[in-house]
């Protein structure tokens, strides 16, 4: 056992995972059972919203598991202890420096170690993330330790690589839904004989087998030049959100898309993307998609209360994504990690005030439990207004640039025809 036993424990279970149950509406966990019992496992999860991936897997598997994440995040020392504490390890990479490089060999072996002791090692094997719903080139590293590890346990450490799927509903925002799908474990020691006849055949053996089984367990667009297309008629155009968490529905749909893409459609999308990221505007507005709107306008009392409660703890969030963050697959992270404290701390923080200014206790803690429980609220409270300010950017885009939108319209209209014969087909 780890002299950070508990305290890692405490984080990842007690903290995190009860975190992200109130962060995300539903999360879904399919075939856990095919994890390998009492085996050390090398977890090879995609890698779409940052270091929600990894958050997520972790939290899901038994065994004690440490991840792989940028060195960067490592260079203060509070920092440096803080995230080895929880089991993170920094990986360089060449921006990093040559010499810096060099550091991985001493960070694979680490990993060797924790896996001898039949723990778990969770690996990016894509390297990066990025927000597009597809599989993209693995690297070789984990194959790496993979092999290593096996080897100084003489081929007997029966070493699995366990391909993990992570799909959202949505990448960006809470309160959606996430399914983390399991897949056929990979035995390490089956590649015994081809690594001792050719280490780079055995490497791109075990890679490429791991790709083909991550690839079923999340929704995979194979084909770059179609994903314009993919995203508008899959993505932003789908009304029920929930469904596009599911890989295997979604999957249906892609090779759908994939059969009656046409050179025409695919240039249309390319077109509509270009012209709304250029005037920031929602491509899900300009598609009007039609919202289940009777719940939301039942409890639109309810969601503005939710907001003016919320809004105040919100801002440090808003204000590090809107002015600090370049990257978009950060947005939820910020989200997470601040809401986790802030939100909880601001009500707590309300009901002190409410108990000096001598409310009695029953009411002021009864103000804390309803709103942390109503928080989970502020997402749908928030999109709300979100969604006006969205309509009305529209329609200054409309006055001021009427051959444009009804271009956008012309070609939206299209892509949604070819919507509705990709979904009948499925």
């Amino acid at each position: 056992m780890r002299k950070n036993f508990l305290w890692y424990n405490f984080i990842r279970l007690g903290l995190v995972r009860t975190g992200l149950q109130f962060f995300y509406k539903k999360i879904h966990v399919v075939d856990k059972h095919k994890i390998p019992k009492g085996k050390p496992i090398l977890l090879v999860p995609n890698h779409q919203n940052s270091f929600m991936d990894a958050l997520l897997v972790t939290t899901t598997v038994f065994q004690t598991t440490s991840f792989l994440t940028r060195a960067k995040a490592f260079q203060s020392k509070f920092m440096n202890w803080f995230l080895r504490s929880l089991n993170l390890l920094p990986v360089y990479r060449v921006r990093d420096g040559m010499s810096e490089i060099q550091k991985n060999n001493e960070i694979f072996q680490t990993c060797v170690e924790y896996l001898t002791n039949g723990e778990a090692i969770l690996v990016f094997a894509e390297a990066n993330h990025d927000l597009k719903r597809r599989l993209r080139p693995f690297s070789k590293g984990f194959t790496r330790i993979a092999f290593d590890a096996e080897i100084k346990n003489d081929w007997n450490l029966d070493l699995y690589v366990q391909p993990v799927g992570v799909n959202y509903s949505d990448h960006q925002n809470s309160r959606n839904e996430v399914r983390v799908v399991f897949g056929d474990p990979i035995k390490v020691s089956d590649y015994r004989k081809e690594y001792e006849e050719s280490e780079r055949s055995a490497a791109n053996s075990l890679k490429n087998q791991t790709s083909d089984n991550l690839k079923p367990l999340i929704m995979h667009v194979p084909k770059l030049d179609q994903y314009p297309l993919i995203k508008i008629a899959l993505d932003e155009m789908e009304s029920d959100r929930a469904k596009l968490s599911n890989n295997e529905y979604m999957n249906t749909l892609v090779q759908n898309a994939e059969k009656l893409q046409t050179p025409e459609l695919i240039s249309d999308a390319e077109h509509v993307l270009e012209v709304a990221e250029k005037n920031k505007l929602s491509v899900r507005a300009l598609s009007e998609v039609k919202l289940p709107m009777i719940k939301r306008i039942l409890l639109s009392p309810i969601y503005l209360l939710v907001w003016l409660n919320g809004i105040i703890p919100y801002q440090p969030a808003r204000y590090i994504i809107k002015n600090k963050i370049q990257d978009k697959a950060f947005d939820v992270s910020i989200k997470f990690v601040l809401g986790l404290f802030l939100f909880p701390l601001f009500y707590l923080l309300v009901t002190c005030i409410l108990l000096i200014a001598g409310v009695p206790a029953i009411w002021a803690w009864g103000y804390f439990l309803v709103s942390l429980f109503t928080s989970t609220m502020f997402k749908r409270a928030n999109e709300l207004l979100r969604n006006q300010k969205e309509k009305k950017k529209i329609q200054r885009f409309k006055l001021s640039n009427p051959d444009i939108f009804n271009d956008l319209k012309t070609k939206l209209s299209k892509i949604a025809e070819f919507r509705k014969v990709v979904v009948k087909g499925e």
